[in-house]
């Protein structure tokens, strides 16, 4: 602890002491409520509906269709936004792969019960994105800084919500071709964050 030093007219300064909300660099309050995160925000929103439609069955499937673009539209303008009105932050980073997650996690838990989904696929990408969530922590600790996404698991993204899409409106013809490619996906978006991971965090 630093100690405190006297001023000539007596009086003590005391040194500032950083709170804990300080130790990652950018998560400023001000910060929080942009346009492009408001967005990302929109998926959490929609996931809800998204799952009750779901479980209503087959008569509602262009329902889900639509809450299913919409979830998508808004991860495709959430990180333009961001970009084209500079507003990337690390709120940011922290909301925009939470939303994905949450969204595409439940989704793919339901559709096990009710659609068939392969248990591997919604395991496979709850495990991963687990850990992703553990790691990032670890990693936000150690260099004060949030983690981006990278294209991995941006892939890893696209190519889920294509394949949960297509057990919801019981879309068969895709489904051979979706499936092994989004366990590859999701195999490969796991080495390559570990990879980062490693790569940033400095050597204890």
């Amino acid at each position: 602890m630093a100690n405190p030093h006297i001023i000539e007219d007596g009086s003590v300064s005391l040194p500032e002491v950083q709170s804990e909300e300080d130790e990652v660099e950018g998560l400023d309050p001000a910060k929080l409520w942009t346009v492009s995160n408001a967005f990302s925000a929109l998926r959490v929103v929609v996931v809800a509906p998204t799952l009750y439609y779901i479980w209503l069955g087959p008569e509602f499937r262009w329902y889900v269709f639509l809450l299913v673009m919409v979830m998508v539209l808004s991860d495709i303008l959430d990180g333009a936004l961001a970009r084209a009105r500079n507003e990337v932050t690390e709120w940011g980073k922290i909301i925009d792969p939470i939303a994905d997650k949450l969204a595409i996690d439940t989704v793919a838990a339901l559709l096990v019960v009710l659609k068939g989904l392969p248990v591997w696929v919604a395991a496979a990408v709850i495990g991963r994105d687990i850990l992703i969530v553990i790691g990032g922590v670890l990693m936000a600790s150690r260099i004060k800084e949030v983690p981006s996404s990278n294209a991995w698991g941006k892939a890893t993204t696209c190519v889920m919500s294509a394949l949960l899409l297509t057990y919801a409106m019981d879309y068969d013809l895709p489904k051979p071709v979706l499936v092994p490619l989004a366990g590859f996906l999701i195999a490969a978006s796991a080495v390559s964050y570990a990879i980062s991971s490693r790569k940033s965090t400095p050597e204890a």
